[in-house]
């Protein structure tokens, strides 16, 4: 008769915490693994830490530690093991001892590094374990590129006393042209709220050979769909995230054989993607050029995410009460773009994540782009040569903005296609089927199911 297993209790400790995926990966996998308990968080700031601490370690059978307490922690503990040594920080502790899972987390994510140039964005936590990564995987050279440049020298400086020289830091707030294969984001620039944020500067990634960004919300940012678009090999944080979780739960119930239930756990790593998207609603804004299929790839998008769809042309027909293009033979191109901008903006604000399509001419102008950029949003654009969007949209009269004919069609087409491209965070042809053009889509955000 198997012995009943008693209950456990686990946790998050850090400030703020604010929404947390830990609680689910880890109340799930605990499910699968036969394991009663729970799993909460702990937000206790500065000052209440010398005293919540040691009652936290009292209490729990083990929890999971962020920042800002990760150096913090180690005077409290009975001794930590080489990992957290290894890195300078605590991620885990079981038994008064302290373990870090974020190395073999990252490493887990297949980052093609051993004999090429490295640049580590960023002197924190997380840069400091992609770091030492990369000396383990034999980087050929590394560059920590810091805002705080009294960190990335320090972390420098302890690289090179462990034996590692090819390395050097740059500040970055200098305007910077690195030559490297590799490019570790380690900043939170592009995480949501703040999916407008990028990194990089544009042009910058063009000769990178592979990119990883630890930020896993979005799944995939501004600087993982721009890879992406240029066919970078390029992956998001949501794999580490999960692995360093996983790697806690074999920590703290060392008895439990993992391997028979690798297939139910890799299926809560796949349901991740829509967690995340139901706790930080994000917006999928399609733009391109009229006939590129905005309405009908948004539509099959957003079921395939399981989010609301708004088509921002109907949207507009509706509040006018008629057509556009009796919008524009009744009251002209302005009052339609005035009554466009106010709409989209009204969308695009909206609390909830949906997926929105955009007119042809919706984000054309530098107000409504900026919008977009301060909004929770991301943009992609669907791709169509000019030939194959003049077959599309022969004999259609459904569209004021073709009346001229192809010439002005033309002229129309070579206006804003450097305008799309210069907004999209991904760009995907609109060649294929609809079908197929979301699963380009979902692929590119990590989406699984």
């Amino acid at each position: 008769m198997q012995k009943r297993r008693s209950f456990r209790r686990f946790g998050l400790l850090g400030y703020p915490l604010g929404h947390s995926l830990s609680p689910f990966i880890h109340e799930r996998i605990m499910q699968i693994i036969g394991i009663p308990g729970e799993y909460k968080l702990y937000a206790l700031e500065a000052a209440a830490l010398a005293e919540g601490l040691p009652k936290l370690l009292d209490s729990l059978d083990g929890f999971n530690c962020t920042i800002p307490y990760k150096e913090t922690i180690i005077p409290y503990l009975e001794r930590i093991m080489p990992s957290a040594t290894l890195y300078g920080a605590v991620n885990t502790v079981h038994g008064r001892i302290g373990y870090n899972t974020d190395g073999p987390a990252f490493a887990s994510c297949g980052v093609p590094i051993q004999g090429r140039k490295v640049c580590v964005l960023g002197a924190g936590g997380v840069a400091r374990v992609m770091t030492m990564e990369a000396v383990r995987a034999r980087a050929q050279e590394i560059l920590i590129v810091g805002r705080n440049s009294e960190r990335a020298t320090a972390l420098v400086r302890e690289t090179k006393n462990q034996g590692y020289h090819r390395i050097s830091a740059q500040s970055l707030r200098d305007t910077w042209q690195v030559e490297c294969d590799v490019l570790l984001n380690g900043t939170p620039l592009g995480m949501w709220p703040h999916t407008g944020a990028t990194p990089l500067k544009e042009g910058q990634i063009r000769t990178r050979e592979a990119i990883f960004d630890s930020i896993y919300n979005p799944t995939a940012t501004r600087l993982i769909l721009e890879a992406k678009t240029r066919g970078i090999w390029a992956k998001g944080g949501l794999q580490m995230l999960f692995e360093q979780a996983l790697l806690a739960q074999k920590i703290w119930n060392p008895e439990i054989d993992f391997q028979p239930f690798s297939e139910e756990i890799n299926d809560v790593r796949r349901t991740l993607p829509q967690v995340v998207l139901a706790q930080s609603p994000l917006k999928l804004v399609l733009t391109g050029f009229m006939g590129s299929g905005k309405s009908t790839v948004g539509r099959a998008l957003a079921k395939a995410f399981a989010l609301p769809f708004a088509d921002l042309d109907e949207v507009i027909e509706q509040r006018a009460g008629k057509g556009i293009a009796d919008i524009f033979a009744d009251s002209g191109e302005e009052a339609f773009r005035s009554l466009e901008r106010q709409v989209f903006l009204e969308q695009v604000q909206r609390p909830e994540a949906q997926v929105l399509a955009t007119g042809g001419g919706t984000l054309v102008e530098e107000s409504m782009i900026a919008a977009v950029r301060r909004a929770n949003a991301l943009v992609i654009c669907l791709e169509l040569p000019l030939e194959r969007v003049l077959e599309r949209l022969e004999g259609d009269t459904s569209r004021p903005m073709l009346l001229g004919g192809r010439a002005e069609a033309k002229a129309l087409y070579a206006m804003r296609e450097p305008i799309y491209a210069r907004l999209a965070d991904l760009k995907v042809s609109a060649q294929a089927e609809a079908a197929q053009i979301v699963q380009t889509i979902m692929t590119a955000f990590e989406w699984e199911g």
